[in-house]
């Protein structure tokens, strides 16, 4: 028998745009543009290798997003995670 998982939220600090300064919030839309590029770029990055196996970069794609993006550590280790999900 399996049981479902599930969450319960006791304590929610919802933040809304309007309540935020505006530079804030262009700051963080920004950084979601560039992350979902990164994860985009990642999932290409998988389907060029495949497709051409003869040339394998020599550099991670760890390496290659974090370069590429100028993302810190966190944000380019979940770029990558998230563009390997997409795949599937």
């Amino acid at each position: 028998m399996v049981l479902p998982l599930t969450m319960k939220a006791y304590f929610s600090n919802r933040v809304y745009k309007s309540t935020l300064n505006e530079s804030i919030v262009e700051d963080v839309q920004h950084t979601l543009l560039i992350f979902n590029q990164a994860k985009h770029f990642r999932l290409q990055e998988e389907i060029r290798e495949k497709r051409n196996i003869k040339t394998k970069p020599n550099v991670s794609i760890h390496l290659r997003v974090k370069e590429k993006y100028n993302l810190n550590d966190y944000y380019t280790n979940s770029a990558v995670q998230e563009g390997k999900t997409l795949k599937s």
